[in-house]
């Protein structure tokens, strides 16, 4: 190999280098931005519970390589936004198993004592429903390669790279469960890339080669979008929204409903409201509003594992079902 043909074979290996280079920094970008926001993510106090419901996915985007789209990406969903500890996390995709083994304790087919309790699924107070829209493993696909024969062997050598890029799109609805009403819609898109290179020898009566690429592309774009998604909800839902109710009261001791785990702290004080009047549409039936007054104060002094015990801060006369919030 004499030294021009030396020459020629560097500066394609460094111009294939550099595109390869240019192609990861890009894909890169999202992704730490992703995790950068998520990272940064601090939720102090009361925990909102949210619902997360099996994703609309229809047609060719329903299923990938055997995969259920629509319940696979609510199981990451309901996953990611555990992992970020702000919420009471309630997964929805295997309600319909739940249901099936209360329906089975109705109907007597397994024993009311043994049985699960029916009537005591928690409920949450906003539900996150999803659309995937846009799904594509392989939207764009692309490679070439360079070959170099050498006059002083009776062999060449090829250099390549080839990489495809993925596609993800969804629409992220927050829905106020209780009166049904859409509080927000986002539109959160994600792609990535992955690449890898081939090398070869090329003799006269044949060839040999290897091939580095990588096929992760969609779980890549797949966990920016939902990683988008989380951070989306948490801006969304304010922790002002957060609402408990009184269980009961034995004079200076006042049970709450909710217990540990719910961020709620022994020493956290909040303020306590009651219902004055109800306005409810004579239409519809629909509850428009409540008119509240608030009656006082309490601080937490107990915490079990489903209630919290507190004491009055105030002369208070607390009845069941009065509200607690910030």
């Amino acid at each position: 190999m004499n030294i021009k043909e030396i020459t020629v074979l560097l500066t394609l290996v460094v111009a294939l280098l550099l595109s390869a280079d240019v192609d990861a920094r890009r894909s890169k970008k999202q992704e730490d931005y992703v995790a950068d926001a998520l990272s940064s993510v601090s939720c102090d106090g009361p925990k909102l519970r949210v619902a997360v419901y099996s994703f609309s996915a229809t047609g060719k985007l329903a299923a990938v390589q055997g995969y259920n789209v629509g319940e696979g990406l609510a199981a990451q969903l309901a996953t990611e936004l555990s992992r970020t500890d702000c919420f009471i996390v309630l997964d929805r995709t295997a309600i319909s198993h739940v249901l099936r083994e209360q329906e089975m304790v109705l109907a007597g087919v397994s024993r009311r004592e043994t049985g699960p309790g029916v009537g005591q699924i928690t409920p949450p107070q906003y539900i996150i429903r999803g659309s995937v829209t846009e799904l594509e493993a392989n939207r764009k696909s692309r490679g070439f390669s360079v070959g170099l024969g050498l006059s002083d062997l009776p062999l060449g050598v090829k250099l390549g790279h080839k990489g495809s890029k993925a596609h993800v799109a969804m629409d992220i609805a927050i829905i106020d469960a209780t009166t049904g009403d859409t509080r927000s819609s986002h539109r959160v898109v994600a792609d990535s890339k992955s690449g890898g290179w081939t090398l070869g020898l090329d003799f006269e009566k044949g060839s040999v080669g290897t091939d580095g690429f990588g096929r992760e592309p969609l779980g890549i774009a797949t966990r920016n979008a939902l990683g988008q998604a989380v951070v989306k909800i948490i801006n969304e839902l304010d922790v002002e929204d957060w609402r408990s109710q009184v269980i009961e009261t034995d004079r200076d001791v006042i049970y709450l409903n909710v217990g540990t785990g719910s961020g709620v702290s022994v020493g956290d004080t909040f303020r306590v409201s009651t219902v004055v009047r109800t306005l409810t549409d004579p239409s519809t039936g629909r509850v428009i509003d409540r008119i509240e007054r608030e009656i006082g104060s309490l601080r937490i002094t107990s915490l079990a594992n489903r209630y919290a015990v507190a004491e009055p801060l105030d002369t208070l006369d607390i009845k069941r079902g009065d509200f607690v919030h910030l």
